[in-house]
């Protein structure tokens, strides 16, 4: 019973967290365009820091258009099997790998290119009032506390599954997935010398109900995580 508890709260917790998110999008500013990366400004010799930011949580199946308690908790119902699954199953060995791609591109364009970790949170530097194209925290104070003349922040937020809701009816089946974004901030203006998303979903192939091991999804998480592999090997 216990056990039963702790995962209602924390699905109850992911409702209210996506909830948020919808109305602090559906509140926000023009979304930033992609910015295609400024071959002639990364150069050799540019000092570049590569930051990682990790998903805050583990893999899962991450449900959206459920938009009443009761419609959340009856999609969680229908992809607990697939949760309890993905959670002991997909490591983030792989979105290792993508930083370590990301360290290594950058590398090919700067011989200064060095991973690098900050002393607080980005959340916790000041906002910057810039317009489109600027970065909306100011990034310049870490020019000299870090050593570097460009920052790229690798930013995975969540993988897993993906899976879309009308309220509680499915739209489709699980589908593999990997969010996040790709950016660089020169630490001299705040402006953006590349900024991309980098999210993929992916269609299974096949019956995708098939526990334990769902085959058919795991295939296409690791679909989704080649396609963020090729978008950046692109983009850089």
């Amino acid at each position: 019973m216990r056990e039963k508890m702790g995962t209602l709260k924390l699905g109850l917790k992911s409702f209210v967290m996506a909830g948020l998110a919808i109305l602090l999008a559906a509140c926000s500013s023009t979304p930033q365009p992609t910015v295609t990366l400024d071959t002639n400004f990364v150069n050799e010799h540019l000092k570049v820091g590569v930051l990682y930011i990790p998903p805050q949580e583990e893999a899962t199946t991450h449900i959206f258009g459920a938009s009443c308690l009761l419609c959340y908790g009856f999609a969680s119902t229908l992809t607990s099997e697939l949760d309890t699954y993905l959670e002991k199953n997909i490591t983030t060995d792989e979105l290792i790998k993508i930083r370590d791609l990301v360290l290594s591109e950058y590398s090919q364009r700067s011989q200064e290119t060095k991973l690098v970790s900050l002393p607080s949170s980005i959340k916790d530097l000041k906002d910057f009032n810039g317009d489109l194209g600027f970065a909306k925290k100011d990034f310049r104070s870490l020019k000299e506390i870090l050593d570097i003349d460009v920052l790229v922040v690798l930013h995975i937020t969540r993988y897993g599954a993906f899976r879309s809701f009308s309220d509680y009816i499915p739209n489709g089946d699980p589908q593999g997935y990997v969010a996040g974004l790709l950016y660089s901030v020169d630490l001299n203006s705040n402006a953006y010398v590349q900024y991309l998303d980098i999210t993929e979903v992916v269609q299974p192939s096949g019956e995708w109900d098939e526990p334990k091991e769902f085959p058919s999804v795991t295939t296409s998480y690791y679909q989704a995580i080649e396609n963020v592999k090729q978008k950046i090997k692109d983009a850089i």
